[in-house]
């Protein structure tokens, strides 16, 4: 029995996570069309000073800084567990956020 309810979450959660993913990706697609990518990029003191929304082939997304702080306070909102002081990025197609390197 522990092991059918342990399917069970597992499964509830896995469907959170894609429905999570797709509200993220359906929300980026309305605050700059054609974004794939989110990089943050922190400062030394740790707060993000710049983002970068970019396409599928890793180009910068044609958006103004009111929709880069728009992306970006999305991700914090519905990711609130992913420490964001350092450099990461989120795949829009993955819904994963990774640590990247910091650019200098």
């Amino acid at each position: 029995m522990p092991r059918a309810i342990s399917g069970l979450q597992g499964a509830h959660r896995a469907r959170r996570q894609l429905t999570r993913r797709a509200v993220i990706a359906r929300q980026l697609d309305q605050i700059a069309p054609g974004t794939a990518a989110v990089q943050t990029h922190a400062g030394e003191d740790g707060r993000a000073k710049w983002v970068v929304l970019a396409d599928a082939d890793g180009r910068p997304v044609g958006a103004d800084a009111e929709q880069h702080r728009a992306a970006y306070g999305l991700l914090r909102r519905l990711l609130p567990d992913v420490d964001w002081s350092g450099p990461r990025t989120y795949s829009v197609a993955t819904g994963a956020v990774t640590e990247t390197e910091s650019a200098a």
